[in-house]
């Protein structure tokens, strides 16, 4: 299995592997969102279909921000208390804002 962790550093650490990941994530939240808007279009929209093209939204906006975020050096940083998002947490969601604590209590 290959680990996103960023390489061990005394400077600020290597965030260009979750750089890709979260533009290949994004690219594809638009591909699926265009998608979601093309086939509400076509047809009658159902309450399913303008959700997901919303959710595909906030996922895009998300991921902007941690894109953001990796721009000005404060990426793996939690948004709420500051302390360090475990780099296992930005494996699995790599455009978390939110250390788990700060997340459970939002």
């Amino acid at each position: 299995m290959t680990t996103l962790s960023p390489a061990p550093t005394t400077a600020s650490p290597d965030w260009a592997p979750f750089r890709v990941l979260l533009e290949t994530q994004r690219a594809d939240c638009v591909r699926q969102r265009e998608l979601a808007l093309a086939e509400t279009a076509t047809s009658m929209p159902d309450l399913v279909t303008v959700n997901r093209a919303a959710s595909l939204l906030r996922t895009i906006e998300e991921i902007e921000a941690a894109l953001e975020r990796i721009a000005a050096g404060t990426y793996g940083t939690c948004v709420r208390c500051g302390s360090a998002v475990p780099a296992e947490r930005l494996e699995f969601r790599p455009f978390a804002a939110a250390c788990v604590s700060c997340q459970e209590t939002r």
